[in-house]
This record gives structure tokens, sequence and C-alpha cells, in this order.
């Protein structure tokens, strides 16, 4: 009999990025696994080419067209013996009420969360800036309040980034109980060609991928990438994403926007590239980061995106402050300007990208569920410090 219990997973919509290591966990586990979903499909995310990922195994129950609230109760009674894993509960209001059921029932129950956000903008688009603005303000408030309600009773955090990491230690829970965490996802089989990494052609690529939004850092990129052109670095920016190019200054020269990417193409096209730069203000973890290293490409990355902690703790790229202009600059030019700094950097993602595959998160997961009390020690993290 397996030592594992079955697992129940709930989100408002479930992405690539987790249902690659849920599919991991029924693997390690050998236990049935229950996705709870509220919806199939985020519009948002839909129209910026997000697809409904493969499920495999995964036994997926969609509450779209059920309105009241009696699934939920008959979900959490049905897995009374279960682990209740819950992503981002925050974001559906139904979920936030089976996730204090949970705990008032006396369930085993983990929250798998990214941080909040302390920056203004919005997280997929730049619509409703007020609205965005007053949340930022608030969230740290209602945050401690989440903090008190579930401190006493919840099993673990799943906290994805070391500032997540902060942020639920701060509101209360206990250091032991807060794990750190990523999003995964698995190799394509594409690699960043070594003749990317040497000086075999003139000039430097780098490549961007994600919405055309300000919380991507777009505005900054454009300007250091007009910037060093203006100085004689021989450096150009692709910038592939949804959205309205017309928002940003791309020249054509220095930067331009290379339309978008086939959604699970990603691997494929940064494959062709230098490097990656994402100057994110706001990034809970930067899944493009995975896709890069994967790649076997290395990443230029600000400290606001949460994978940057992968990317300074294994050599992979360079992590700059990001209220820095002058830091973007600078490792824009370094990775430009130095074939044998890229070379270092690539065979860094080569012999660390292991490290991000799903299975391997998945066996941390079941780890950590399987210790039995406080004084169990936690599986160590193998992503980044803290």
């Amino acid at each position: 009999m397996s030592p594992h219990a079955s697992i129940v997973s709930w989100h408002p919509v479930l992405t690539a990025h987790q249902s690659h290591t849920l599919q991991a966990l029924a693997q390690v586990t050998g236990q049935p696994l229950t996705v709870m979903v509220a919806r199939g499909d985020d519009p948002t995310r839909k129209a910026q080419g997000w697809a409904r990922p493969d499920t495999g195994a995964l036994e997926v129950r969609s509450l779209e067209r059920q309105r009241g609230l009696g699934a939920i109760r008959h979900a959490l009674l049905e897995h009374r013996d279960a682990v209740h894993l819950f992503g981002s509960p925050f974001d559906e209001p139904r979920f936030m009420l089976a996730l204090w059921w949970a705990l008032r029932m006396g369930l085993r129950v983990y929250l798998i969360s990214e941080p909040y956000s302390p920056d203004a903008s919005g997280y997929l688009h730049d619509r409703a800036r007020l609205a965005a603005r007053i949340k930022s303000k608030l969230r740290p408030a209602v945050y401690r309040f989440y903090g008190r309600l579930m401190r006493q009773r919840l099993q673990g955090v799943f906290a994805i980034s070391p500032l997540a990491v902060a942020q639920y230690r701060a509101i209360g829970i206990a250091p032991s109980r807060v794990h750190p965490f990523g999003y995964f996802v698995p190799s394509t089989g594409h690699s960043g060609s070594p003749v990317a990494q040497t000086d075999a052609r003139p000039g430097c690529r780098a490549v961007f991928v994600g919405n055309l939004i300000a919380t991507k850092g777009l505005v900054q990129l454009v300007s250091a990438a007009r910037r060093l052109h203006d100085e004689g670095v021989a450096l150009k920016v692709d910038v592939y994403g949804a959205g309205d190019p017309d928002a940003f200054a791309f020249d054509g020269t220095a930067i331009r926007h290379a339309g978008r990417i086939a959604f699970g193409q990603a691997q494929a096209v940064i494959a062709e590239y230098d490097f990656l730069v994402l100057p994110s203000r706001y990034d809970g973890w930067g899944v493009v980061v995975n896709e890069a290293i994967l790649a076997g490409v290395p990443v230029v990355c600000s400290d606001r995106v949460g994978a940057g902690a992968f990317v300074r703790r294994w050599g992979c790229g360079v992590v700059y402050p990001g209220d820095s202009a002058e830091g973007l600059d600078d490792a824009l030019r370094t990775l430009a300007s130095s074939p044998p700094v890229r070379q270092r950097m690539a065979a860094a993602c080569r012999r660390v990208r292991h490290k991000l595959d799903p299975l391997l998160a998945a066996r941390y997961v079941a780890d950590v569920i399987a210790k039995r009390g406080p004084s169990d020690a936690a599986p160590a993290n193998p992503w980044y410090d803290v």
C-alpha cells in the first residue's frame, strides 16, 4: 500500500506551469490526484495565446457551471482523508470559502502561492490602473488578516519565490511550514547552439517573451536597448508577446516587436538567441526564465522576477536591481560584449537545468507532505537561497 494520501488540488484555472508538476506528483505518490477548477479558461490568458494544458491522468472537475456552493462542500466531504493543495485561492472567492471550510473541518491543507505584488501595475494587463493601485496598497493588510485566520490550522505553504517565503513568514506562518517552491515545465529538447555563445557571427541577439504590458518592464527595456545602440553596442532585441506594440517605442532597429510565439514553442524560439531578457517590475516567478535555462540560454532579469533567485544561485545569468536603469544597461552591455561570459553562463544553464524538472518538484512536494511531525526535517530546497 502506498504511504501517500490521495491529493485534491484546487485552482481558479489550471495552467501548464501547474499541470506538469501535478501529473508528476500523481506519478510519484501512486495515488489519484483530483483537480478542482473554477473555470476551464481564463479569458485574458486565452486572448494572450495560452491553451489548455494536457492533463494526462489527472481527474479534472470544473465548477464553471455550478454556481452554488454545494459542489464544493461535497468535494471536501468526499475527500476528508486527502491532502488539499490550494493554488492561488485568493483569486477565486469560492475557493477562498473552500479553503476556510477545509481548515475548519481539520483537513490537511497546504497553499501553493506566489507572493502578492507590491507594484501598482496589473498582473496580466494595463487596464483598471486605479483599481490596481488601490489593491497594491491594501494587499499587505489583507494578507495579514489571512495569516491570522490560517496560521494555526494550515499544514504549510509552498511559497513561489524568496519574496513569497518572506511574506508568508511575515504574516505569522511558522518558518518550518513555509517551503520554497517555484513553477516548473518540462524540457522540449531544444537547446541553444554553441554558435550563439561565440563571436562567430557579428552582433548579439537578445529575446524578450511575455505580455506587452507595463509590469514586464518594456518601457525600461526599450530605453536601454536604444541607449546601447547609440553607444555602438552591437545588440538587437526581439520582443515576442501579445498586446499592443504601438504602446511602446519599438524602433525596429535596436528593438523590434517580432510577433507572438505559438503555445508550447517558447523553448524552440529562445534557443535561437544569445540570451533572454526579462526586466519585469514584478513577476511572481516568470516561467519564461525556466524556458530559457532549459534551452541552455543565459538570462538577464530584474530582482523583481521570482525565478531570478534561481538564476543568481546557479550562475545562469545576471540579476540586476529592478529600480536601476544603469543596472539593466550594465547587464545587457556585459552579455552583448563578452562571448566568454555568455559561454560560461550557458554552460551553467545546461549543468543545472535538471533542477527545473517537474518530477524533481513533485518529489519535493511529496516529501514535504510525508512529514509526520514538527520534528521531522523538511527536504532541502534545491532551487534558491532564502
